[in-house]
């Protein structure tokens, strides 16, 4: 658990990623909390994102925007995921923000500025508080993500393929053992 920044993020099921997002303060934040939770992003490329970066069945994460600029990612989204974005860029519009291809998906205090991760930080410190979900942090949607992709048994190059990770060992370090995986990987032992 993590707590005054040390130790790992607490890892969330469904529900209590539902009652964290739904406890963030606006339509804004409760995005940037969805696009991670779909793509296991961080934060810092969640608020980074353009306009261009979002495709049908894909959002593309650039290098200049990925950890260390090391490689691009195109994660695959569902169409329902992809309606909400266009949804948001609908609501964007009615606002009278650009949505030009350049423009950010979540507009800064400045213009042709992106919200910080800063920011969105202190507005997840209030809704962990509201939700009461203790040892949450921003990455805690990352790690959730990729916990459930693992304990769907998808295979780990294809989870390696979205976190972005560039080896297996980092990857690994993400991921939890419960109590029943490993009684399920005893008895299968002969």
């Amino acid at each position: 658990m993590k707590l005054n920044r040390q130790g790992r993020s607490r890892i969330l099921d469904k529900d209590q990623l539902d009652l964290l997002i739904d406890s963030l303060p606006s339509d804004k934040h409760k995005l940037i909390a969805l696009v991670c939770r779909r793509s296991a992003c961080r934060i810092s490329e969640a608020t980074q994102l353009r306009w261009e970066n979002v495709m049908p069945g894909v959002l593309f994460f650039p290098i200049e925007i990925t950890k260390g600029k090391l490689q691009p990612r195109s994660i695959p989204i569902t169409d329902d995921f992809h309606q909400v974005l266009i949804n948001w860029k609908n609501q964007c519009e009615e606002a009278g923000e650009s949505t030009d291809p350049k423009c950010y998906l979540f507009k800064g205090r400045y213009s042709n500025s992106h919200l910080t991760s800063r920011a969105f930080q202190k507005a997840l410190k209030g809704a962990i508080i509201k939700a009461d979900l203790i040892g949450t942090s921003s990455h805690s949607f990352r790690r959730s993500g990729l916990n459930s992709a693992s304990n769907a048994n998808v295979p780990l190059r294809h989870i390696q393929e979205i976190s972005g990770h560039r080896n297996l060992g980092t990857l690994q370090r993400y991921l939890s053992v419960n109590d029943e995986q490993l009684k399920a990987a005893a008895s299968a032992m002969v």
